[in-house]
C-alpha cells in the first residue's frame, strides 16, 4: 500500500516539520474524492488487584466505568477507538485474580463498550492465564458485543485465517494482532489457532491478505522488554519486515512504559509509523515510569485511490491511584490536564520519592518529545 503524507502549511502547524513525510506531495483537485478518520489507541489495560478492588460493589458484581470516566470523550469522538486489554475476561468458573495469573470480570469489558472503544486488542502474554477456557469465555462475551472488534484471540482455525477488516467513511483498515508469547504456557494441541502468536511466516501471509481486502493495514504487536525505554532489536527487526510486506501502521504494546516513535522506510520503497510502546493505561504498578502512558491520536485521510497517514501524534497519560476508605481508585487522565492537587493525592507518593509530574514531563519529553500534541 502507498502511503503519502500531505506537506502543508496546515499541518505544520499541528506537527513539527521532523515528523512530516513530504517525500511525495498530494495535489488535491476540486473533484477529487476525500474522506477522514481518526484514530485512538491507549496501551495496556492491566488489571492488577488494586484495580480490581477498585471496581468492585460486592461479592459478585463489578463497576469499572471509573477507569475512563476522564478519557471517555476522547474514546467516543473519535472514528476508532482501541484498548490493549492486557488481561483475558476468563469468566467466574477461576476466581478473579490481579497477579500473577490475571482473570478479570466481564464488567470490565461492560465499561470498555460503554467508554466508546471499538477495537479491543487481546495477545499478550497473558491470554492463557486461565487456560484454554478462559480464552474461549472471552471470545464468547466479545462476539456478543456488536460494535467491538476483538483481535488476537480464535475459536476456530477458520477464525484464525479471517483477516478483520473495518470501514470508516469509506476507508477499509485491516488490523493485525499477536504476542511474543504466553509466559511459559503452550498453546493446546488441539487448538493451535487459540491465540496469535508472533511467526514471521504467519504475519507475512496475513499482511499479504489484508493487502487485497484493505486500503491500510494496522498491527499491533505485544513485544519488547517491560520497563526499557527503548525498542530492542527484535522490535526493530520485525518492524521492518511487517513494513516491507505492507504494514501501514504499528502500535505496540507491553513494555508498560513508553517508547519511540518513528518512521520506517524499506529498501522496496515501504514506509510505516511505528509507535513501539504506549505504556500502561490502567495499571497498579507501583514505579513512577509506569504510571506514564500515551494515547495515540492519528488522522487518516483518502484522496481518491490513495490512504495515508495525515497527522499524528501521542498525548502522554497518567494513570491516578489514591486510597479511600481502603479502597485505590484508579482514573486516568492527560498529563497536561492533571492537576497539583491530585498530584498530591497519588498514592505513588508513598511508594516511590521520584514521583512529580514535572518527572513524567521530562520523562515523556525524553520519549516522544517530537511527536507530543494535545
Amino acid at each position: 500500500m502507498t502511503i503519502l503524507l500531505i506537506f502543508s502549511l496546515c499541518l505544520m502547524t499541528v506537527l513539527p516539520l521532523s515528523n512530516i513525510d513530504n517525500d511525495k506531495d498530494v495535489i488535491v483537485e476540486n473533484n477529487d474524492s476525500i474522506s477522514i478518520v481518526s484514530l485512538v489507541a491507549v496501551g495496556d489495560n492491566l488489571i492488577h488487584n488494586s484495580v480490581l478492588k477498585s471496581g468492585r460493589i460486592n461479592d459478585s458484581t463489578y463497576n469499572f466505568d471509573r477507569l475512563f470516566d476522564v478519557m471517555r470523550d476522547d474514546f467516543q469522538e473519535a472514528d476508532i477507538a482501541i484498548i490493549n486489554q492486557e488481561t483475558i475476561l476468563g469468566g467466574d468458573f477461576r476466581p478473579y485474580d490481579g497477579y500473577p495469573n490475571f482473570n478479570s470480570p466481564n464488567e470490565l469489558g461492560d465499561a470498555i463498550v460503554k467508554s466508546g472503544f471499538d477495537v479491543v486488542l487481546q495477545a499478550s502474554n497473558h491470554t492463557l492465564d486461565v487456560g484454554t477456557q478462559g480464552v474461549l469465555n472471552c471470545i464468547e462475551y466479545w462476539k456478543k458485543q456488536d460494535d467491538i472488534t476483538y483481535l488476537g484471540i480464535n475459536d476456530s482455525q477458520e477464525e484464525r485465517e479471517t483477516i478483520r477488516v473495518i470501514e470508516r467513511n469509506g476507508i477499509r483498515i485491516a488490523l493485525l494482532n499477536y504476542t511474543y508469547g504466553l509466559n511459559g504456557r503452550i498453546l493446546p494441541k488441539d487448538k493451535p489457532y487459540l491465540v496469535n502468536l508472533i511467526d514471521t511466516t504467519m504475519i507475512k501471509s496475513d499482511l499479504e491478505k489484508a493487502e487485497i481486502l484493505a486500503d491500510f493495514t494496522i498491527v499491533f504487536p505485544h513485544w519488547g522488554v517491560e520497563y526499557v525505554y527503548k525498542p530492542n532489536k527484535e522490535q526493530t527487526s520485525l518492524a521492518k519486515m511487517m513494513v516491507r510486506y505492507g504494514a501501514d501502521l504499528i502500535i505496540g504494546t507491553h513494555p508498560h512504559v513508553l517508547q519511540p516513535i518513528e518512521w520506517i522506510e524499506t529498501s522496496n520503497g515501504n514506509k510505516a509509523l511505528c509507535y513501539y510502546s504506549l505504556g500502561n493505561y490502567t495499571s497498579g504498578q507501583k514505579a513512577t515510569p509506569r504510571v506514564l502512558g500515551g494515547m495515540a491520536k492519528i488522522e487518516l485521510k483518502r484522496i481518491n485511490d490513495s490512504v495515508f497517514i495525515n497527522n499524528a501524534g501521542v498525548i502522554p497519560l497518567i494513570t491516578h491511584y489514591e486510597w479511600v476508605n481502603g479502597t485505590s481508585l484508579h482514573q486516568t487522565y492527560k498529563l497536561s490536564e492533571y492537576t497539583e492537587r491530585l498530584e498530591k493525592r497519588h498514592s505513588l507518593n508513598y511508594y516511590d520519592s521520584t514521583f512529580s509530574v514535572k518527572t513524567l514531563n521530562d520523562l515523556s519529553e525524553q520519549i516522544v518529545k517530537e511527536w507530543i500534541v494535545d
